[in-house]
């Protein structure tokens, strides 16, 4: 799957459910003192993660995905494009970063979550803007999927 096709997928999700779809490059808008402050909570999440990281390979990306986020989160705050731009590609590559470390079949699981949140309820969203998951609703099988890439192990 190329990475098109995931942005496709999330396009036509976005237009199920109503959440804002841009026909170009633009920030969302907002309310800058919030995130300003949101962003200084991520860069101290991250110097917290930073002092563990060194020990721990699941606190280390942790501490590169808030690291990014709190760059995407500053670019919003001072309206500048070209950083959000590289800060959201930045996170998109931390992202197969994990796949790659964990060993997570991306495409798989990718085509698996977008189908479930197809059958989650149209034009209808949480306070988040997160679709809400009406009685049509069927979870991602997500166990089916990594099962499928497990060795067996004869003592499970």
């Amino acid at each position: 799957m190329s990475l098109n096709k995931a942005v496709r997928m999330a396009r036509e999700f976005h237009k199920r459910i109503g959440a804002p779809i841009a026909s170009q490059p633009q920030l969302l808008g907002g309310a800058p003192k919030e995130a300003q402050f949101l962003a200084a909570r991520l860069r101290n999440v991250e110097g917290l993660a930073r002092k563990i990281a060194p020990y721990d390979p699941m606190v280390a990306r942790l501490a590169l995905a808030v690291e990014e986020l709190a760059e995407w989160t500053e670019a919003y705050v001072s309206r500048d494009l070209v950083a959000a731009a590289d800060a959201w590609a930045d996170r998109a590559y931390v992202l197969m970063g994990d796949a790659v470390a964990c060993g997570f079949p991306a495409e798989e699981l990718f085509a698996e979550v977008h189908r479930s949140n197809l059958t989650k309820q149209f034009g209808v969203r949480t306070g988040l803007g997160k679709a809400y998951r009406g009685h049509q609703y069927e979870p991602p099988k997500i166990r089916e999927i990594l099962e499928r890439y497990r060795e067996p192990n004869p003592n499970r």
